[in-house]
């Protein structure tokens, strides 16, 4: 089966043998405590800085909720940006941990609008933090986090950003965006398996959390514990050894491939390639180089075409919430990049749109010119 879904992605055999390595006990051994902070000293250089990025054991999802769980205190208000389902998704944590979330909301077809967000905060900037998500992965929008974050810095607002779907697949400085918290994720761009989440945190950040008023209310979602190490703990729970050596591996591979311009390259030519064959892309800009959403053509459903393709042996994502059946979307990230799978993927989607009616669609066609030029 050819994956070429929004993730979990492709896993290259190098990151599946790297997870098969040395057994070890990451509790007792000193060599894996070096080791481990190796790793997260990488994460750190994919994003640009030498600020402390930390491993914590589960999918992305944690990374989002022990964000907010450490960095907002109960009363405080926080402006949730919105312009997809996954952005307005942080209102729950918000109220989970008694804070006050604020929506400001967008066009889910577009980028978040960062004038209008500056003429909002003329009026109402009294928010400890914000939360954002920088590539909506159900609509195939990429918002432009790095002017975000500075407009957030010049009213002393903290930020949070969701990255699980563009970390490793687009060009994230994080000290020159003025990000607060990263938050990101093994099982897209970077191909490594499902089952930890990764964050990067700014001396703001820290500070923050060493100076609140009240306890973080949890142990396990707890950023400082990852930053704390003991004399007697290196870590707040035992880590699992084999998942950080696939993601070393998984990182290692990221860095042969020049992955961003991959990222790029792939996600122009999807684009094309639908746009090209008759089809209308959801987003009308902030185009994501890690995912393409497109409407699915009227008659049929996101259902019916995913098991069609899955049947011939490639699978793809449809959409989710009220979009599940009206939009189809290709992952074009990590390991699911290659010229094989793609070709595979034009020459699945020639047939089932010829087999549906749409006889003169250029998938293939497309692809081939693009790489020829390539």
């Amino acid at each position: 089966m050819k994956i070429l879904c929004a993730g979990p992605t492709t896993i290259d055999p190098r990151v599946e043998k790297a997870m098969q390595g040395i057994v070890t006990n990451p509790d007792l051994d000193p060599e894996y405590e070096k080791f481990h902070r190796n790793v997260e000293k990488k994460l750190s250089r994919v994003v640009h800085t030498d600020r402390p990025s930390i491993i914590m054991l589960a999918e992305g999802m944690l990374a989002l909720e022990g964000s907010v769980c450490s960095l907002m205190e109960p009363g405080e208000r926080v402006l949730v940006l919105s312009n997809g389902f996954f952005g307005a998704g942080f209102s729950e944590f918000v109220d989970f941990f008694g804070g006050e979330a604020v929506l400001f909301e967008g066009d889910f077809r577009h980028g978040l609008d960062v004038d209008a967000l500056r003429a909002f905060l003329e009026k109402d900037s009294d928010f400890a933090l914000a939360t954002m998500v920088h590539c909506e992965t159900p609509s195939g929008i990429t918002n432009d986090a790095a002017a975000i974050c500075k407009l957030l810095k010049e009213y002393s607002i903290l930020s949070i950003v969701d990255c699980v779907s563009s970390f490793g697949g687009e060009d994230i400085d994080f000290d020159e965006s003025g990000m607060d918290i990263l938050l990101g994720g093994t099982q897209k761009c970077l191909s490594a398996p499902t089952g930890l989440s990764i964050l990067t945190l700014s001396e703001a950040a820290e500070q923050k959390m060493r100076n609140r008023k009240t306890r973080i209310p949890s142990y396990y979602m707890n950023l400082l514990n990852y930053l704390d190490v003991s004399e007697d703990f290196a870590f707040p729970y035992t880590m699992s050894e084999h998942l950080t050596y696939a993601l070393n591996e998984a990182l290692d591979l990221w860095q042969e491939r020049d992955s961003i311009a991959l990222h790029r390259q792939y996600g122009e030519i999807t684009r094309k390639a639908f746009v090209d064959s008759g089809f209308t892309l959801y987003p009308k800009d902030a185009f994501s180089d890690t995912v393409t959403a497109v409407c699915v053509p009227d008659g049929m459903t996101a259902t019916e075409i995913l098991d069609r393709c899955r049947e011939k042996g490639v699978m793809i994502s449809k959409g989710v919430g009220e979009l599940h059946d009206g939009l189809i979307r290709i992952g074009h990230m990590g390991s699911n990049i290659s010229e094989e799978n793609f070709r595979a993927l034009f020459t699945v989607l020639d047939e089932v749109f010829g087999e549906a009616g749409m006889a003169d669609t250029r998938f293939l066609e497309t692809f081939e010119a693009a790489i020829a030029r390539a």
